[in-house]
C-alpha cells in the first residue's frame, strides 16, 4: 500500500490552521495526528484496485480505523468498470479496506446514480451496502428506498425497505 501525506506535528501548528467550515475545526482540535492530502491505494489479487483520497485525516493510534473528511474514492474492478464514491465523511480500514462512507454519499456506477446518507464498502467481497435516505437513478428510471445491495462481482442487486409494510416507490424516465 503506498500512502501520501502532509503531517503537521506540533499541536499549535493545528489549532493555528485556517480550514474552511465548523466539522474541519473539530478535527483540527482533536488529540490524534491530523493529516492533510491523504490517499491510500491498494490492488488485490484479481486485479481490482482501490484508491482513496480525503483532504483530511486522523490516525487513530492502535486501531486500524482511519478517519476522513472531504472523502473521493474509485474502485477500478478487472472487468475494467470504475465505481466513484464521494462522501463527508469515512471510516477507512487500513488492514482490509474496508470503509464506511457516511454524510451526502454519492455512487456512480456506469449509468447508475445512488444518493444516500450511508454506504458500506467491503473491498475483498467487491460490495456496497448503502443505506438511510436512498436515491437511485439512471436513464430508465428513478426510486427511492432504505437500502440497496450491490454485489459488483456478480451484477446482482438487492433493494428493499426497512418496514416490509412500506413500497419501494418507483418511477419510469421517458426520454
Amino acid at each position: 500500500i503506498f500512502v501520501y501525506f502532509d503531517y503537521f506535528k506540533s499541536s499549535s501548528e493545528k489549532s493555528s490552521t485556517n480550514l474552511e467550515n465548523s466539522s474541519s475545526e473539530k478535527l483540527v482540535k482533536g488529540n490524534e495526528d491530523l493529516i492533510s492530502e491523504m490517499s491510500y491505494f491498494s490492488v488485490d489479487n484479481n486485479g481490482n484496485r482501490y484508491e482513496i483520497f480525503s483532504k483530511y485525516g486522523i490516525l487513530n493510534e492502535g486501531s486500524d480505523l482511519i478517519l476522513m473528511e472531504k472523502v473521493n474514492a474509485i474502485v477500478y474492478l478487472s472487468n475494467d468498470e470504475k465505481v466513484l464514491i464521494n462522501s463527508d465523511k469515512a471510516n477507512y480500514n487500513d488492514d482490509n479496506n474496508d470503509t464506511t462512507f457516511s454524510g451526502s454519499v454519492k455512487m456512480v456506477y456506469g449509468e447508475h446514480i445512488i444518493k444516500s446518507e450511508n454506504l458500506n464498502l467491503s473491498f475483498k467481497d467487491q460490495t456496497a451496502i448503502l443505506y438511510d435516505s436512498v436515491k437511485y437513478e439512471s436513464n430508465l428510471s428513478k426510486l427511492n428506498a432504505d437500502r440497496i445491495f450491490i454485489d459488483f462481482l456478480n451484477k446482482n442487486t438487492k433493494i428493499q425497505m426497512n418496514n416490509e409494510k412500506n413500497n419501494i416507490l418507483v418511477q419510469s424516465v421517458i426520454k
